[in-house]
């Protein structure tokens, strides 16, 4: 039977994407040249670029902090964080393993005695900026070729995730149009924060191309990366696409769609902004399903039309990196824990803030907990049929709830036990069924024994902002 994957696999895909990190390439200089290793100078930067993205926040990755000296010496001297960053198996990040001089700095680190500052000081990590070649790329003119990509990809696609050589059942991204030329889909991770796609009709330097806009936020890290289409061509009866880093080209990061009839190959590849040669870190693989949902936005928006939604004909703003490095990618990135999500757009410099999407939504959802699901992790669904039935519980089959009705689950955040209210945002509006699960045992499926509220139908208006309150978190199954 196909499940929805476990928490871990769809944050480990969020944190896949979200990688901040544009990590050196000098062995010799980052192995320190037999200079002192501290944890300000050399180990922190390589943690803040490599693991905090997954490892912080109020629900870290498997409940392992690395966001102060105290937590990764902790980790270091029990010798799980050695072990973790040294294992091909399971490597941390799961991406793969960080370079091998990286890691030999937190041996020498561990062999001399976890200093903390250091005696030299030092602003930037000790390792020389990287150089990166002008990337020559050329992008599509969709007045000759490669416009029916918008027509092609809006659906809601269910499918499932190869996500950095581990396969996952089920995944599902719904994509609908915002504008007349301009689509988006968007991925909601829960408490550690949620990943998106735009695909949009762009001037870029005086061609009309389609670009695509990824990103999201992480733990408080909030990026976002552009991208611009450069191939696009007829193949084996469907066509194919793909789209490469608007600064640095292919050697940065790119992606890749191919299209079959119903059936779509959506592939993405990164070089971690430099640091690695590239790799294919995702290939989703899906059906497209509930085609109601695109077409209704299509009809009310006119969608697809050859337009300009946005101007870049002066090209994208240079990003500001700070002083460790030049910027390889057009990726746009900020970090605040007192800031609002508009407020770390501006910090970032974003050429597209989420003040400027159009049509889209927001949903507060607020839980008033008991003592039996107190501390309990939950389950926030918006699907198309209601999950429950006449009885208020959940309609299981085999210990879970029935497949048809998860392959019309179209936002699914997962918040921590100390949370009490999410709000979902990036949202197409329309009528949902939202229900809410208490994850028990928690293995971040709705199954027997978890307690759930009643599925309510809710109606999110183009712009809207409904906020709703759930005080019936109390049947069992």
């Amino acid at each position: 039977m196909k499940t929805i994957p476990n928490r871990g696999h769809l944050l480990g895909f969020v944190c896949a994407v979200l990688v901040l990190g544009c990590g050196p390439r000098d062995e010799e200089d980052a192995a320190g040249g037999g200079e002192e290793v501290s944890y300000v100078n050399d180990i922190q930067p390589i943690i803040e670029n490599f693991c905090t993205t997954c490892h912080a926040g109020e629900d870290p990755e498997g409940d392992f902090v690395l966001t102060s000296y105290a937590d990764v010496r902790k980790y270091a001297e029990e010798g799980k964080l050695l072990q973790r960053i040294n294992d091909a198996k399971k490597p941390m990040p799961e991406s793969g393993l960080m370079p091998r001089h990286l890691r030999r700095l937190f041996k020498r680190w561990a062999d001399t005695g976890y200093l903390n500052e250091g005696t030299i000081a030092r602003k930037a990590i000790p390792i020389k900026p990287m150089k990166y070649p002008k990337a020559r790329i050329h992008p599509i003119d969709i007045n000759e070729r490669g416009f029916d990509l918008l027509s092609r990809l809006q659906g809601h696609w269910a499918g499932s995730m190869n996500l950095m050589g581990l396969q996952h059942d089920w995944m599902a991204f719904d994509y609908r149009a915002i504008a007349p030329s301009h689509m988006h889909g968007i991925f909601e991770g829960g408490t550690m924060g949620n990943l998106f796609t735009s695909f949009f009709v762009a001037n870029y330097k005086g061609r009309r191309t389609i670009m695509a806009r990824n990103g999201g936020i992480l733990n408080n890290i909030y990026r976002t990366s552009y991208f611009v289409l450069d191939q696009a061509r007829e193949q084996n009866g469907g066509a194919y696409y793909r789209l490469v880093d608007v600064h640095g080209g292919k050697a940065i990061m790119w992606m890749e769609l191919t299209f079959r009839g119903d059936r779509m190959e959506f592939n993405a590849f990164t070089s971690r902004f430099g640091s690695q040669k590239q790799k294919r870190h995702m290939a989703f693989k899906a059906k497209q399903t509930n085609p109601e949902l695109s077409a209704t936005a299509a009809r009310a928006l006119g969608f697809p039309r050859n337009e300009v939604a946005f101007d870049f004909s002066k090209g994208l703003p240079e990003p500001d990196w700070g002083k460790d490095g030049p910027a390889s990618s057009a990726s746009y990135m900020a970090t605040d824990k007192t800031k609002t999500l508009l407020e770390l757009a501006h910090m970032a410099g974003d050429p597209i803030r989420i003040d400027q999407m159009p049509h889209l939504s927001q949903l507060s959802v607020s839980i008033k907990r008991n003592a039996r699901t107190a501390g309990k992790k939950l389950l926030i669904y918006l699907t198309l049929k209601p999950l429950t039935l006449a009885n208020k519980k959940l309609a299981i089959q085999d210990g879970f709830v029935r497949l048809d009705l998860m392959n019309g689950l179209l936002s699914f955040p997962e918040i921590a036990g100390k949370q009490d209210s999410f709000t979902f945002t990036y949202l197409h509006p329309g009528e949902y069924f939202l229900t809410v699960i208490a994850d028990m045992n928690g293995d971040s499926l709705p199954s027997t024994g978890d307690f759930n509220s009643p599925s309510l139908k809710i109606l999110v208006p183009p712009l809207g902002h409904p906020k709703v309150t759930v005080d019936n978190l109390t049947m069992q199954n």
